[in-house]
């Protein structure tokens, strides 16, 4: 593809006119990925700033340069320089372009909100094949382009490698794309080149607001994925979500509203489930599509929401009902979305613990009432609602005294620990979660900094009938530590893995007489401690 051709109709600058029909190979903002022929996007990051790389980028054989038109001193000598107003909508416009428009070659549905995205993501992803019609997934646990399923290193990956796995998925004969799309994806426009045909809000509650600065912020950001929808699309809400209505207030495509029950502005679109043993539902879907009916692998009513969302979608995309009926008792929720912990003994059978352990994801006050509301209707007479979690550092603030509240009001016993503390003292970070429990509820939680002792303690302190939830990290393989020098150390810790092995070593009858006891505080000994640390740090 020349020059000329690439950059046609996008409002794009060439310094040099003559230059437009120069081969451009290969598109990269990487320096390291740069090839003969490629055309390298200079850009002012967060953390890096691309335009620093740009002379190694021509060595390397860089064909051409895309800038920023503030950038006007950049003169890599020989090689063609072309400016954008907007260089984060020229690099998803260039991206499209360069692979071919593939989104405009399979229905793509995105999914955007604070929590479900994954689960509605998976739930579609698995829904669309089940129905017989290939599809691609990209979200924050797995990405599947067709051929294989590798692990995820972002929730949305950047707007030229989202074109690319996107054709990659369209050489593979996916038919549809289910997709998670954050609110830092819509802010930095790396979707905004990408034709949508369905749009998914699961809703909108108190989350990344280190990055956006506020509510307002944050919605609005959410809210270009459903302007992005075309006149033919489908945007399907959660009614019940406050933000829903102005979350499409400027979408030109179908509205879809979807509830819980039979509410009466839910446009035909509601759910309703029983229990249908251990961990499943009986569910009753009536839509568009009619009614679908039978039993899911899902419990409780966040996931009831998913389920329905993940249904009309699909529906929305092509998929046929009777497929999707079929389809419903082969589901399942994605990896790390109360997920059961399974624990081995030496010979290999699985050990009947007589309680349910399970690991979630949950990392917002909002994903922490749903989990566990969902799980209190599972317990025994008798039973009680342990929780072990933390909240990350470096991360939004504000949830941390929401997510003690939460905890302290719907379980039994708390545990107070790590999530990736990052550069943070991880005391600290526990101090603020404890701030939202109020001192009536002090009785019924502990506090372990060291994640690891926190799930044995929790896994030691179960009794038959009890439920476990290990919540925040969910299919997470690695936990982020401060490295004692102002930056981060990850080490490798998968909740699941831990939480079998606490198991296994209890009915084994291990005792950890070779390690160090957990140090258990109550919540005013933590005060202590942790005043003490830090008066020990302002004395060094």
């Amino acid at each position: 593809m020349t020059l000329g051709d690439l950059i046609s109709g996008f409002g794009l600058r060439l310094r040099d006119p003559g230059a437009a029909g120069v081969r451009i190979c290969d598109i990269t903002e990487d320096s390291r990925t740069v090839m003969p022929g490629s055309l390298f996007i200079a850009r002012r990051g967060e953390r890096h700033d691309g335009r620093v790389h740009i002379a190694g980028a021509v060595r390397a054989g860089a064909a051409a340069v895309l800038v920023d038109a503030g950038d006007g001193d950049v003169k890599p000598a020989g090689v063609p320089i072309v400016e954008a107003d907007d260089i984060m909508l020229a690099m998803a416009q260039l991206g499209e372009r360069f692979y071919g428009d593939p989104s405009s070659s399979m229905a793509l549905i995105g999914v955007t909100g604070t929590n479900g995205k994954t689960t509605v993501a998976h739930l579609a992803h698995q829904l669309m094949g089940r129905a017989g019609k290939r599809c691609g997934l990209i979200g924050t646990v797995t990405i599947d382009d067709g051929v294989d399923l590798v692990p995820a290193s972002m929730t949305t990956p950047g707007a030229i490698e989202l074109s690319r796995l996107l054709s990659v998925m369209l050489e593979s004969g996916c038919e549809a794309v289910a997709m998670e799309v954050s609110s830092h994806a819509l802010e930095q426009k790396r979707v905004a080149a990408l034709r949508f045909k369905v749009g998914v809000f699961t809703n909108l509650t108190g989350d990344h607001l280190d990055y956006h600065g506020s509510m307002e912020a944050y919605a609005r950001a959410k809210r270009r994925l459903f302007e992005l929808l075309p006149d033919d699309g489908l945007a399907i809400i959660n009614s019940a979500d406050p933000h829903a209505r102005d979350m499409v207030a400027k979408c030109p495509a179908r509205i879809l509203k979807c509830a819980i029950g039979q509410a009466p502005d839910a446009e035909g679109c509601a759910i309703s489930g029983v229990p249908a043993g251990p961990m499943r539902t009986h569910v009753k879907l009536v839509g568009p599509w009619g009614e679908i009916e039978g039993d899911v692998a899902l419990v409780g009513e966040h996931n009831l929401m998913n389920l329905l969302q993940a249904v009309a979608a699909v529906h929305g995309a092509g998929a046929p009902r009777e497929r999707i009926e079929a389809a419903l008792r082969w589901i399942s929720a994605p990896p790390g979305r109360c997920e059961p912990v399974i624990a081995r003994d030496d010979s290999g059978a699985p050990i009947e613990a007589h309680f349910t352990t399970l690991v979630d994801f949950a990392h917002t006050d909002d994903a922490l009432r749903s989990a566990l509301t969902a799980l209190r209707p599972a317990l025994p007479t008798g039973g009680k609602l342990r929780v072990v979690f933390g909240c990350g550092g470096d991360r939004d603030t504000s949830k941390r005294p929401r997510m003690g509240a939460v905890a302290s009001e719907l379980a039994d016993h708390v545990i107070i620990t790590s999530d990736n503390p990052r550069t943070e003292d991880p005391e600290a970070i526990i101090s603020e979660i404890l701030a939202g429990a109020p001192a009536s509820t002090h009785s019924r939680i502990d506090t372990e900094a060291d994640r690891e002792r926190a799930i044995r303690l929790a896994v030691s302190a179960a009794r038959e009938g009890d439920i476990v939830l290990i919540a925040g990290k969910g299919h997470e393989k690695e936990q982020i530590l401060p490295d004692g020098h102002g930056g981060t150390a990850p080490r490798p810790f998968d909740d699941l893995l831990i939480a079998a092995e606490a198991i296994r070593r209890r009915f084994a009858g291990i005792t950890e007489q070779s390690a160090p006891p957990a140090i258990v505080s109550t919540p005013t000994e933590h005060a202590e401690r942790s005043a003490g640390a830090h008066s020990r740090e302002e004395r060094g």
